[in-house]
């Protein structure tokens, strides 16, 4: 018994890695998103804002790709066509994890104003430096797939600090700055 709950523990932490789970945390949100009207009708209302964070975040992307071109071919002829083949994976992979996590946190904060006076989520330390110094309330920090992000967003993003630094601190600083830009629209 005991060996099974260990087994079950490390198959449960494997697959808290990988990207399967992602994969059916994201389903589940587009659910909720389609089936919870509160949900629903805060995207909605707030629809100009989100479609802007989302603009931000595709060029985010973009900026992961760019990194992966100006490094790659650089290093060795040979990575150009390994390095074709993972772009698309990079920008689209890159982008869902970062819609991904924003809607997360979008849900976050229809249910925090649903919910109003019954439920405070936690927040983080940057939240709470923000709510300080700046009196905005960026509610209740998101999941976010780790694994996924390190290797298809962070890990290109550092490859463009690599090769252009001015424009991955400008992509960095942008979508450090978005969340907090919205929170301050959505007071």
């Amino acid at each position: 018994m005991n060996s099974e709950s260990r087994i079950e523990i490390l198959q449960n932490s494997v697959r808290r890695l990988l990207v399967t789970n992602t994969v059916e945390n994201a389903r589940a949100l587009l659910r909720r998103f389609q089936e919870v009207d509160s949900f629903n009708a805060y995207v909605h209302e707030r629809m100009p804002p989100v479609l802007l964070a989302m603009l931000i975040m595709f060029l985010i992307s973009l900026a992961c790709v760019t990194g992966i071109v100006t490094l790659l071919p650089d290093m060795h002829s040979a990575l150009i066509l390994p390095m074709l083949l993972i772009l698309p994976v990079v920008l689209a992979g890159s982008f869902l994890i970062q819609i991904y996590v924003f809607f997360s946190w979008l849900e976050g904060r229809s249910m925090e104003r649903s919910l109003a006076p019954r439920r405070k989520a936690p927040r983080g330390v940057l939240a709470n430096w923000v709510r300080s110094k700046l009196n905005l309330d960026l509610g209740p920090v998101p999941a976010v797939p780790w694994l996924p992000a390190a290797i298809l967003l962070f890990m290109p993003l550092l490859t463009l600090t690599y090769s252009w630094r001015g424009a991955a601190m400008t992509f960095i600083a942008l979508g450090i700055l978005m969340p907090i830009a919205y929170a301050w629209v959505d007071r």
